[in-house]
């Protein structure tokens, strides 16, 4: 593990070269790092999208339970992109800088890489040997929506992905509710046809249901998992089909059930991080990424900035 934290620490001149040079350019996205590359062309590409303050095992959950368990119409070869956005729609910058929030995606990559090796070596399921080969990329975008992040990888010159694989988003539940809230979308009438790029274009979306957590009472506003499923119903029935969401699309969105990690708030992570509590940061994030930010004293700072206080 130290060998590992070492050589990302290495990287970090470079991993804020590339940060510099993306923000002050014309690109709408742009590939950071590769962690196991690969040549094969991928069908169809996981895209885990987050602010990454910092990466947890919620991370971690969202994308092996994706690659162990692929729905019967994602076709392989698979390929995973960790994507950060630049100007996300919700959320101002706070504490860690961008390029620590790379470099954590790039250690964040390689202990997933680890586990699902970890996997394969447990498992005489030929799948789960070619989960291990998978490429892991990191990404930088400057769109907050998820329908222009497709249309700009898809878009991109030269193409980052030249095969054109469909992509599936995963999400947790409380992101499907943001992804069809019409409010997000005022330039479109009706506003949620600003969806209809995304689903024509064969995308997708994963949805992890959140069921409620007793040590987190925001989770009550989700309901229960038998309440998400049938929102997602609701989609499939035409419940916002005056809001411009058609019908078809709802089967273009998956929904799962949640396994471990699911849910976990990256401020619990920070909170922990600010109190030296690294016991309770070992049980939220990956050892790797667990070391890094105790090495790098992260997350010493508030969400505005200014030195938290023991």
């Amino acid at each position: 593990m130290a060998s590992r934290i070492s050589h990302i620490a290495s990287l970090l001149p470079e991993l804020q070269a590339k940060l510099q040079s993306f923000t002050h350019s014309a690109a709408r996205v742009c590939l950071v790092h590769t962690v196991n590359p690969t040549s094969t062309p991928p069908r169809t590409l996981y895209i885990v999208d987050s602010s990454f303050n910092p990466p947890s095992i919620a991370h971690v959950s969202l994308a092996t339970s994706a690659l162990r368990h692929p729905a019967a119409t994602d076709k392989g070869p698979f390929r995973l992109l960790l994507l950060f956005s630049t100007h996300n729609a919700d959320k101002a910058p706070s504490p860690a800088s961008f390029e620590q929030r790379i470099a954590m995606m790039a250690v964040l990559a390689e202990d997933m890489l680890d586990a699902l090796k970890n996997d394969a070596k447990s498992s005489s399921q030929e799948s789960q040997g070619d989960m291990a080969d998978v490429s892991i990329d990191i990404g930088l975008i400057k769109e907050p929506y998820y329908t222009d992040k497709s249309t700009a990888i898809a878009q991109s010159s030269p193409p980052i992905y030249p095969s054109n694989p469909i992509h599936v988003h995963l999400v947790g539940y409380d992101t499907l509710i943001r992804f069809c809230n019409p409010k997000y979308y005022p330039n479109h009438t009706p506003p949620l046809s600003a969806l209809a790029p995304f689903f024509q274009a064969g995308h997708k979306l994963r949805v992890t249901q959140r069921p409620f957590d007793p040590t987190d009472p925001s989770s009550k506003e989700f309901g229960t998992v038998e309440q998400q499923s049938a929102y997602l119903q609701s989609l499939r029935d035409g419940k916002l089909e005056n809001d411009g969401f058609e019908k078809v699309w709802g089967e273009r969105i998956d929904m799962v059930a949640a396994s471990e990690g699911v849910g976990i708030s990256s401020t619990r992570v920070r909170r922990a991080a600010k109190e030296g509590d690294w016991e309770i940061v070992g049980e939220l994030c990956t050892q790797g990424v667990a070391e890094w930010i105790r090495s790098q004293k992260l997350y010493s700072e508030d969400d505005s900035g200014k030195k938290m206080m023991d």
